[in-house]
C-alpha cells in the first residue's frame, strides 16, 4: 500500500513552484531496502532500492534529473500471479531509458502481462507543464491528468480511495497558502505533517472491500500495523520551482526498524532540471 499527491502549479500564477509531489511507501518493517540516493550504474538517477531477493533491484520511486522524469508504483491488492515478475523494474527502467511514456509502455507491455497488477505513475518536466500520466497493467489502459491537483492510492485511479481524496484536499489547502519558495521551510512542515495524518476516513466502502480484514488500519494515509511489522517506511517530497530548481527530500524509518522507538532519517538532494 501507498499514496501519493501532487500539485501541478506550472498555470498558477501565484505560485513558485511548477511541481509539488509527496508519497508515503507502505511497506513490511523487514522487507529489505536502500534509502533514496545516486544510484551507482545511473548517478544521474536519484531513489530508493528494493534488495528484496529476486526483486532486481527495482524501487518504488526514482527521479532522473538527466530525463527530467519521474516514476513511481502503487501496487493493486488482488490475485497473486505464478512466478509474478518485479513491479520494481517498471519504474527503475523507465527513469533510466530516454524513451517518453508512451513509448517505453508499448516496450515492456510483454513484461508488465506477466507482473501482479499495479499502478504506474510518471510525471515528464521536460516542457514548462509537467505532464502525469497513469498505466495500469489491470486494464491495459493510459491516461493523462491534468487537473491541477491530483491523488493517486492502491485503487485504479478512477475510482479513488476516499484517503487519497481527502488528502487531495489538505494538499490544496497547503499550497494555496504556502507556495513561494521563502515559505520552503513552512511548506516542508506542513507537507510532512500531511504524510503523517493518522485521520481516519471512513466508511470507505472500496476499502472494505479491497481489504476487509485490514481496512480500519489501512484507512489513514500514515499507516501503522504493530503486530503485522508494517506501516508507513519512507516519505518522499519532491519540489521543482518555475526555474528548474528541484528539492529531493526523504524521510525513512532507519533499519532494523524498532516499531517502540522508531527512528528517522532525512535524506536531502539539489540539482537543477
Amino acid at each position: 500500500m501507498c499514496i501519493l499527491f501532487i500539485y501541478n502549479g506550472a498555470n498558477d500564477i501565484e505560485s513558485d513552484f511548477s511541481l509539488i509531489l509527496i508519497s508515503n511507501r507502505d511497506e513490511f518493517y523487514d522487507r529489505p531496502a536502500q534509502c533514496m540516493a545516486p544510484w551507482s550504474e545511473e548517478p544521474c538517477v536519484y531513489g530508493g532500492r528494493d534488495l528484496e531477493a529476486g526483486c532486481e533491484k527495482g524501487t518504488w520511486l526514482a527521479v532522473s534529473s538527466k530525463y527530467k522524469k519521474i516514476g513511481l508504483l502503487l501496487n493493486l491488492p488482488g490475485v497473486k500471479k505464478e512466478n509474478a515478475k518485479s513491479r520494481g523494474t517498471v519504474v527503475a527502467d523507465y527513469v533510466k531509458s530516454n524513451l517518453k511514456l508512451l513509448d517505453y509502455i508499448e516496450s515492456i507491455k510483454n513484461y508488465a502481462n506477466n507482473c501482479n497488477e499495479f499502478i504506474f505513475v510518471s510525471v515528464e518536466l521536460g516542457n514548462s507543464l509537467p505532464e502525469v500520466n497513469t498505466y495500469t497493467n489491470a486494464t491495459n489502459e493510459i491516461s493523462t491528468w491534468s487537473d491541477t491537483y491530483l491523488g493517486f492510492g492502491n485503487s485504479l485511479p478512477d475510482k479513488p480511495l476516499k484517503k487519497v481524496q481527502n488528502g487531495k484536499n489538505l494538499l490544496k489547502n497547503i499550497c494555496t497558502k504556502l507556495n513561494k519558495i521563502n515559505t520552503k521551510p513552512e511548506l516542508l512542515n506542513e507537507l510532512i505533517s500531511l504524510l503523517k495524518n493518522q485521520e481516519s476516513n471512513l466508511p470507505d466502502p472500496q476499502l472494505e472491500e479491497r481489504q476487509p480484514n485490514m481496512y480500519k488500519a489501512l484507512s489513514s494515509i500514515f499507516v501503522n500495523i504493530p503486530k503485522a511489522r508494517y506501516g508507513t517506511r519512507a516519505h518522499t517530497i519532491v519540489l521543482v520551482t518555475k526555474s528548474g530548481e528541484v528539492d529531493l527530500i526523504e524521510l525513512s524509518l532507519k533499519s532494523p526498524i524498532n516499531i517502540e522507538k522508531p527512528e528517522w532519517e532525512r535524506n536531502e538532494f539539489q540539482f537543477i532540471i
